[in-house]
């Protein structure tokens, strides 16, 4: 019995065999047909363009029959291999292989059928103006085009397919997006000094909706979004939030805005006043569903919100946030209008309640308080800076500080008494904005030790102002600094009041300051280096200049060329004439201003180099006539007459002159006899050999005097 139902699988599984054999022989005589008639109708259509449209519906219907029999014969051949496992491996694997190779030149047929289906249905959806639809089928397109996973881009007509397909895409994406920009209309965009911008919605085709679904469908609409945010944050949302607006809605398919004033900046309630206006607009007219949750509203805003909220903050609460204590208590109505304004913005959906970007900066609204004050103070201070320099009130020392014996540590001797100036500021001219300066950095010291909360940053905030001065002041006012000894004079008195100032400044408030910031290193000892550098620095590069312009009236005095004529040149005189002015301009304008010792340093350096330069001069000369000493002696004279009085005490000059006995010592050489110089030489301690080395004296010998014996024997005497 077993056998003979052994007998009866194995004659009708050979039988099943037969039978898929010549149906798998049958099917690829069709196929192969099929593909035939495919490539042939693909050419006329795609690479020959010749009208066949007539056979399409034909071979899909045959095409799709054809998929239906190979699913059939695919189940019944793993039927047969289950059954048939061990026996016929071998041959069921190559049937399977065999059909698989029909199944896939089937796909491919398939895949250009549906893609020749699509190019037809993407031509009828644009004349019925379905644009989604339209934009759907290219997506099947592309996939079909594009997919890895096919062998389409082997066939010699891809190539015409992939062309079709880009034009059809192209064509789309250019019609699309001209007939959005005609429904979402901008005018005022192309002049940058328009001022009425207009946006108009032209719903009454309808087709809007479509449209925008169109191009999220082929991923085109983020590039529309952004460029639509752009137009409303540059022309919409920047004029209602900067310049003094008009904003109204015509006919509520028309939103205007029509700059007033651009000079004038709105009041806070009617920025929000407007921007709730034009966002009620948008969510009329763009709460379009996009896909899912996700509208064109919502869209617009990763392309919007930051700018949005930077410019929000900047240019309006910035403005608003209190600068008083007053204000700070009566700051809780503008939070709410604040807070109002984004519930709005959740509830029409453009931005979700996590996403509150206003709330933080209200939150914080006391760092708002104190940072908004001291950007004030800051601001103040260089409004104070760029005042003009020679705005002056004149300084005097305060009163003389007294030390009890208890002041100096009982170990520590003090031999003499100090000074009653130690540790004073001399007498001299300030500019009234220094002082200014200080009574605003005491005025925020003082604040500091009424607030605990922001002691530590309105101290910071203090420094900060100094440190400013250094670098601001000469900047501004480098022009001046320059050229104007005044200024260079009050701008240096500046800097060491300041310094001055600083000194104690920190020490003074140091125990007044909340409990809370006194372990900080609160000082500002590093700051009086600085202004005291600068100040120095300033003033020396003046006097510099001062010298130079001394130098080049003595280059043109015409006693570089002494000796070379009998008599001195005619603007030797002249020129130095000019430069006693030139010093005697400096003390008129320098006396008032510096300290007394001050002005006698500098233009005591700067007249030592004229005389250095004088000296020089005239003892490298070889031969120098009688006559020419004897104007020179009268010139000097001149100098000597008169450079004094430059000094407040005359009889001081030479503590302030280095060169001055070494110039008068000159003078009485030019006039003296050998005898005379002999004597002043006094065997080399004499006044002359305290002045001049014996090389010198012995040069000038040889230039005054002709070569005698007498000469010769009072040069070998010098040595």
């Amino acid at each position: 019995m077993t056998s003979f139902l052994t007998d009866v699988l194995i004659t009708a599984g050979k039988l099943e065999k037969v039978n898929l054999n010549e149906k798998i022989a049958e099917i690829q005589k069709e196929i192969t047909r099929l593909k035939y008639d495919i490539k042939d109708f693909m050419d006329d259509n795609y690479t020959a363009f010749t009208s066949k449209l007539t056979r399409d519906q034909h071979l899909v219907t045959k095409g799709e029959k054809l998929l239906e029999e190979m699913n059939v014969l695919q189940k019944r051949i793993d039927d047969q291999v289950k059954i048939e496992l061990s026996g016929s491996t071998k041959e069921l694997k190559t049937l399977s292989q065999a059909l698989k190779e029909s199944n896939m030149m089937l796909q491919l047929s398939n895949q250009l059928l549906t893609l020749h289906e699509c190019i037809k249905s993407i031509k009828n959806y644009q004349d019925e103006k379905r644009y989604g639809d339209v934009a759907k089928t290219l997506g099947r397109m592309q996939t079909i085009l594009y997919s890895p996973q096919n062998d389409l881009h082997d066939l010699d007509i891809y190539t015409a397919l992939e062309g079709e397909y880009i034009n059809l895409y192209t064509s789309f994406l250019s019609n699309a997006s001209l007939l959005l920009n005609e429904r979402i209309h901008w005018t005022g965009i192309e002049d940058q000094n328009s001022k009425i911008v207009t946006l108009s919605v032209k719903d009454d085709f309808d087709d809007m909706h479509d449209l925008i679904q169109g191009l999220h469908y082929i991923d085109n609409l983020s590039s529309h979004l952004h460029e639509f945010a752009t137009i409303l944050m540059n022309y919409v949302i920047a004029p209602i939030i900067n310049d003094e607006c008009s904003v109204y809605v015509v006919n509520e398919k028309v939103f205007t805005v029509e700059i007033m004033n651009r000079k004038k900046s709105p009041s806070y309630k009617s920025v929000f006043y407007n921007l709730e206006l034009l966002f009620k607009f948008l969510h009329q007219h763009f709460n379009l569903a996009i896909y899912d949750n996700e509208t064109f509203l919502k869209q617009i805003q990763p392309h919007l919100l930051d700018r949005l909220s930077a410019m929000l903050m900047a240019d309006c609460i910035s403005h608003i946030a209190p600068t008083s204590s007053t204000d700070l208590k009566n700051f809780a109505p503008i939070v709410k209008e604040i807070d109002d304004f984004q519930y709005f913005l959740v509830e029409i959906g453009f931005i979700t309640n996590n996403q509150l970007f206003l709330s933080e900066y209200t939150k914080n609204i006391d760092k708002l308080f104190i940072e908004r004050i001291c950007q004030d103070l800051l601001a103040k201070a260089r409004s104070i800076m760029k005042k003009d320099l020679h705005d002056c009130i004149m300084y005097e020392p305060q009163e003389v500080l007294e030390f009890t014996e208890d002041s100096y540590n009982s170990e520590i001797k003090v031999g003499s008494k100090l000074s009653d100036n130690t540790f004073q500021l001399p007498r001299c001219q300030i500019s009234k904005s220094a002082k200014e300066t200080v009574d605003l950095a005491r005025s925020i010291l003082d604040e500091a030790c009424e607030t605990d909360a922001c002691a530590i940053r309105l101290f910071y905030t203090c420094r900060n102002i100094f440190e400013m001065y250094s670098g601001l002041v000469p900047e501004h006012h480098r022009k001046f600094l320059e050229t104007i000894p005044q200024q260079v004079a009050v701008f240096h008195n500046n800097c060491m009041y300041l310094a001055h100032q600083l000194l104690t400044l920190a020490h003074e408030y140091r125990d007044k300051l909340p409990t809370s910031i006194q372990n900080y290193n609160l000082t500002f000892a590093d700051q009086i280096l600085i202004l005291r550098n600068v100040g120095s620095a300033c003033f020396l590069e003046h006097m510099k200049y001062q010298r130079n312009i001394i130098f080049d009236i003595l280059k043109e005095s015409g006693l570089s060329a002494l000796g070379q004529t009998t008599e001195l040149q005619p603007n030797t005189e002249r020129a130095l004439r000019q430069c006693i002015r030139q010093l005697e301009l400096l003390k008129t304008v320098w006396l008032d201003v510096l300290p007394v010792n001050v002005y006698c340093r500098a233009v005591g350096c700067i007249m030592n180099s004229m005389i250095e330069d004088l000296i020089i001069k005239v003892i490298s000369v070889e031969d120098i006539p009688a006559d020419d000493a004897t104007e020179l002696v009268t010139l000097f004279n001149m100098i000597v007459k008169r450079a004094p009085i430059i000094f407040p005490d005359p009889q001081k000059i030479h503590q302030h002159v280095r060169k001055w006995e070494k110039f008068l010592e000159l003078i009485k050489v030019l006039g003296a006899s050998l005898k005379e110089i002999e004597v002043r030489w006094g065997g080399g301690k004499g006044p002359l050999a305290r002045e001049f080395t014996a090389p010198q004296v012995k040069q000038l010998i040889r230039a005054l005097f002709q070569n005698t014996e007498r000469r010769s024997n009072l040069l070998a005497s010098i040595k």
